[in-house]
């Protein structure tokens, strides 16, 4: 394993892979961060990341090799990479939905991932009629001989920040960058959520939740990323050819935090009422007049206000806030129907099977085994 970073998710693919089928994995690296210099085994599976010496090291060993990204673009192996197109999508899909009308990009690097992200982001934008903004790079180059004057990037960021219409939402390569944009809008007093909300990449809960607001970020299958590398090195070494085109893995959804918990939304009862139907959802008995009494309306002023607004009824987004949180669990939890049922709002796991399979046109148990592959 020659991976530069000390991604879990890239060992624990790696190494299941590696039990199943009798591998002897070298993890030198993993303790010492040092390539193995004479090293002779039969394949190597990589994350290079901006390390040159070790791209160097990759590309001049004749053994099979898989790279598990396309952060270096210029090595010219096999690989097996996070779909960073569809990421920038999601991203993007993730904001409208909660009505914001203005964006900033915060990116890591002038690579092949961040731009691919960048695309993604801004081509689904585009369709919605809305533009990015770009705030300052955090690492500019892949040279990291090249020390990064952080108290001058800093500056950057916050004037940048400053000089966008608010409230606006911000996409960050990963969580990383995510935490730095937070801190930046803290230190320059800018609200988050209320005036930036910021959504990161990696879903890394040591990262998104040792910072005074939480980071919502996108969930990466960095398990099966690492998996599927390793199987197709497998076959690299047993003397198959590689395959024409890139095996991309789709992010697997997004958890939300209080770094975007919030509406970008101009009425204000509206979003009162939105703000009790996102914490009182679970509530199995929730109503329109519940929600109603949170508000200066009446339930039938609510009702024309969300019609005209958003477009669905209160009902319609009271449905939509609870079938996201089973998608969530069915995904990343092993709790049984019954027990996803009653943490979100359904009366029974009879009423949550017939709605979700209205919406989803499968059943609750097919879409896990589907998303959990």
């Amino acid at each position: 394993m020659a991976l530069s970073s000390t991604h879990h998710g890239f060992f624990r693919g790696i190494s299941k892979y590696a039990g199943e089928h009798g591998w002897h994995l070298n993890t030198f690296m993993a303790y010492s961060g040092k390539i193995p210099l004479g090293w002779q085994g039969d394949g190597i599976i990589s994350f290079a990341g901006y390390r040159n010496d070790l791209a160097e090291f990759i590309q001049q060993m004749s053994c099979p090799k898989v790279e598990l990204s396309y952060v270096r673009d210029d090595l010219d192996v096999p690989r097996v990479a996070i779909d960073n197109y569809r990421i920038g999508q999601l991203a993007a899909n993730y904001f409208l939905e909660r009505h914001f009308k203005n964006f900033a990009w915060a990116p890591f690097a002038k690579d092949t991932p961040n731009r691919q992200r960048l695309a993604g982001f801004e081509k689904s934008l585009q369709s919605a009629g809305c533009r990015v903004h770009t705030l300052p790079t955090i690492m500019v180059t892949k040279d990291q001989t090249t020390a990064i004057n952080w108290a001058q990037s800093r500056k950057k960021l916050i004037r940048t920040l400053r000089q966008i219409s608010k409230p606006f939402a911000v996409f960050s390569y990963n969580d990383g960058v995510g935490v730095e944009v937070i801190d930046a809008c803290l230190e320059a007093e800018l609200l988050v959520p209320e005036q930036v909300a910021v959504l990161g990449v990696d879903n890394d809960q040591i990262v998104c939740e040792s910072v005074p607001i939480p980071l919502s970020s996108i969930q990466l299958d960095l398990d099966v990323l690492a998996y599927e590398g390793a199987a197709l090195l497998d076959k690299l070494m047993n003397g198959q050819s590689p395959p024409e085109t890139v095996l991309r893995v789709p992010p697997h959804g997004t958890f939300t935090r209080i770094s975007t918990d919030i509406l970008a939304i101009d009425n204000v009862e509206i979003a009162k009422a939105l703000r009790y139907i996102w914490t009182h959802y679970t509530d199995a008995s929730l109503s329109v007049e519940q929600v109603a009494s949170q508000t200066n309306l009446t339930s039938r002023g609510l009702r024309k206000a969300f019609r005209q607004k958003l477009n669905r009824s209160i009902h319609q987004e009271i449905m939509r806030v609870r079938m996201e949180k089973v998608i969530e669990l069915l995904k990343h939890s092993t709790h049984s129907v019954s027990t996803i049922a009653g943490q979100t709002g359904f009366s029974s796991a009879n009423y949550l099977f017939r709605a979700f399979h209205r919406e989803q046109g499968i059943s609750p148990g097919q879409f896990r085994k589907i998303h959990r592959v």
